[in-house]
């Protein structure tokens, strides 16, 4: 028969194992870490006519946790500088619709890869200069293998936009690129030392225990 303490010690030392499980099984099952670092290039005005508009070129660097196909992930490309106007009949002529081709390009050194950004610059008449950009291309497909042994595969695409400056001050518009996953094969998470000493302390217990429920074995 067992007494009340080897019960609970033999309870206690269960309940330990099972929780240990329970967290190498949520280890497993945590999101592999997708790393981009890059740049975008600077480019000249976009509208010659009045010279106002120019694309600001930056540096990034970001890590972010993909669990499955189809995570789309968004950060700041680089900026839009967007000057006063020169006055009326100073915008790029195209009001109707697009008409101003415009090109975007930057550097992937993790992974490595070219980025390349086709689209269409429109913009309004007067002193109120409304614009807007319709990006057609993207760049891609990338393949990253992750830290943690798995493998992301991921396109980029930069995101259209529509803004205005209203006045003379001039005013600076993030353009924001978009990562989306098309591809995803998890790695083997290796569980942490700690969690590892947990199980192992569980199934010693429990071993021991089991022994002086039976002597007999010895």
């Amino acid at each position: 028969m067992f007494t009340l303490s080897v019960r609970i010690v033999l309870s206690v030392r269960i309940i330990l194992v099972l929780l240990c499980f329970t967290v190498l099984s949520q280890v497993s099952a945590r999101a592999d870490t997708l790393t981009i670092t890059g740049s975008s290039h600077s480019q000249d005005p976009v509208v010659d006519s009045s010279g106002q508009i120019s694309f600001l070129g930056q540096n990034f660097s970001h890590n972010f946790n993909v669990t499955t196909v189809g995570q789309t992930f968004d950060f700041v490309f680089g900026q839009f500088q967007v000057g006063p106007p020169a006055g009326t009949g100073g915008d790029s002529g195209c009001t109707d619709g697009p008409c101003v081709p415009i090109t975007l390009t930057g550097t992937l050194t993790t992974p490595v890869g070219a980025l390349t950004f086709s689209g269409l610059f429109e913009e309004a008449d007067g002193l109120t200069r409304d614009f807007n950009v319709d990006w057609l291309t993207g760049s891609g497909p990338f393949t990253f293998l992750t830290p943690e042994g798995g493998t992301v595969v991921f396109t980029m695409e930069l995101l259209d936009f529509s803004s205005f400056n209203a006045g003379e001050t001039p005013l600076l518009i993030d353009q924001l690129a978009r990562i989306t996953v098309t591809g995803f094969q998890p790695g083997q998470a290796v569980p942490e030392p700690g969690t590892v000493m947990m199980l192992v302390t569980g199934l010693a217990g429990l071993f021991a225990t089991r022994r002086r429920r039976n002597p007999s074995r010895e």
